[in-house]
């Protein structure tokens, strides 16, 4: 058999896997905990919850047009002038089976072969592996050591002729770093100053603690949405709590946003009609469901950051956002990989190895799920380590 280099260059989601491993762990009726989970536990919104039942009492589930429905993109249109400071138009928008896709429609409508997509590390796992997908070369910025987050300069200095784009997620997975006004600012000037993409990975850009907001990228921006080099990658997963609907979108100028649609209609055609409904319900709801999962997180983050405390020689940037925290255990163990298999073998507790993250010794754990299992993971890789 015969399979494409491609395919057999491409590694597994840690994050996915460990998902699966979870799952089986429990039907297998272990008691484990997974501190590797990246869903809130959070019913989905009423909104949500009434526009999907009333389009499936319509008995009418049909393709929709590629790019997604009137209704959701005069939704998203709504939400991101709210709370983005840019209104798009239509013609800015493609709603996708999720921000993964939209991530990957951005990649394949503007990477050639060998141009490099730069981006810092700690990543979301899948950056480099879609990059590569796209024929593409990521370039990957590591922080100064005791810190998650590297400077402008490391970014200007990687710039080169075959930079095409660099991509920024802020609040961050797997640090829970939010990235300053001021970086944000520089970045924003740096690339459109040598016309390179930036692409603001936003799906946890409300989940943002201490009363602190997220910076919008477009707010730095010196051009008018269809002049600009900012592409806004967004949906309902994370914020309105929906991962399983798999509705994401992006805004970007009307002619990368053109060149996306037709991507995105040869790889699944359109959105789900019933997800886009979903979302549609969602955004209607407005804030007040965001606001109450914020609150909720926050206190959860506090719950983690308390406990990780305790351990003696945990080192721990308290996050900003997003529902993960990213211990640096380097003291206990430098091999990521091998601390996490032992959590997993002498703790049951699920973790996800920073080498995984680009970033070797920390462990990612999230507190997204119960704070009983906060408190009960942490103590018992307390009793493992110390």
């Amino acid at each position: 058999m015969h399979l494409s280099k491609m395919a057999l260059s491409l590694g597994q989601s840690a994050t996915l896997r460990l998902n699966e491993l979870a799952n089986t762990l429990k039907a297998e009726g272990k008691p484990v905990i997974h501190l590797g989970g990246g869903e809130p536990e959070e019913k989905i919104p009423e909104g949500a919850y009434s526009a999907s039942l009333k389009k499936l009492e319509s008995r009418c589930i049909r393709y929709t047009a590629t790019s997604g429905v009137p209704d959701l993109k005069a939704g998203i249109a709504a939400y991101t002038e709210k709370h983005y400071g840019v209104k798009p138009a239509a013609g800015n928008i493609v709603v996708s089976s999720g921000a993964k896709q939209a991530i990957y429609n951005f990649l394949l409508s503007v990477v050639d072969q060998d141009d490099e997509v730069v981006f810092p590390a700690p990543y979301w796992v899948s950056y480099p592996e879609m990059v590569r997908m796209a024929g593409g070369e990521p370039v990957i910025l590591r922080p100064e050591a005791g810190s998650v987050v590297p400077t402008l300069a490391q970014f200007e200095a990687a710039f080169n002729q075959h930079t095409k784009a660099v991509m920024l997620n802020s609040p961050n997975n797997p640090s829970g770093a939010v990235f300053s006004a001021d970086f944000i600012k520089g970045l924003v000037e740096l690339c459109e100053r040598r016309g390179v993409w930036l692409m603001m990975d936003d799906i946890y850009n409300r989940l943002v603690f201490d009363g602190q907001k997220a910076p919008s990228a477009f707010d730095f921006s010196k051009k008018p949405l269809d002049e600009s080099m900012i592409v806004s990658i967004n949906g309902v997963s994370k914020t309105f709590s929906m991962t399983g609907f798999r509705i994401g979108w992006s805004v970007a100028q009307a002619t990368l946003t053109k060149a996306m649609v037709k991507v995105q209609a040869q790889i699944t055609s359109c959105p789900s009609a019933l997800s886009q409904a979903a979302a549609v319900g969602a955004l209607t709801e407005g804030g007040d469901f965001v606001e109450k999962l914020r609150k909720g997180l926050q206190k959860k983050r506090d719950v983690m950051v308390a406990e990780l405390a305790k351990l003696k020689k945990a080192k721990l940037h308290r996050p900003q956002g997003t529902f993960y925290s990213f211990p640096d255990l380097s003291a206990y163990d430098k091999d990521s990989t091998r601390l996490s298999n032992t959590l997993l073998e002498k703790a049951m507790v699920v973790t996800v190895p920073g080498v995984e993250f680009g970033l070797e010794g920390h462990l990612r754990l999230s507190y997204c799920g119960a704070e009983k299992d906060i408190v009960e993971g942490v103590s018992r890789i307390r009793k493992v380590l110390d």
